[in-house]
């Protein structure tokens, strides 16, 4: 009878610390959402003091954990602006004199390669 008992009062408890523990981590995603800070299975198992096993084992946390991870990720990829007709105008005149330059020089660099050689031999 006692071990009956005994064994629903440990069971409720282990209940109650888990709810608890689940109250903490999420209050704890919350602080952290709320102050920018980088989000990821370290840093919350870190600060809510539970262990990244138990962050993966609950899928709703987990859950919630890769969706601000992924989100602040987003955020950092700078995102490309559309060009205007006129800046790619000025970019293509630029890389054209740019070639042109570059082949005169090439021109020039392979011409002296050939006295250079005509002198070595």
């Amino acid at each position: 009878m006692t071990r009956k008992s005994n064994t629903a009062a440990i069971i409720q408890l282990s209940k109650e610390k888990s709810e608890k523990t689940r109250i903490r981590v999420e209050k704890t995603i919350s602080e952290m959402a709320i102050k920018k800070e980088k989000i990821n299975f370290n840093s919350v198992s870190e600060k809510a003091n539970v262990s990244k096993s138990w962050l993966y084992k609950n899928k709703d946390i987990r859950n919630r954990i890769e969706t601000l991870r992924g989100m602040q990720i987003s955020e950092l990829v700078p995102r490309k602006q559309s060009k205007s007709p006129r800046s790619e105008e000025v970019l293509i005149k630029t890389l054209k004199s740019r070639i042109k330059a570059l082949e005169h020089e090439n021109k020039q660099l392979k011409d002296q390669v050939q006295k250079l050689h005509g002198k070595l031999f």
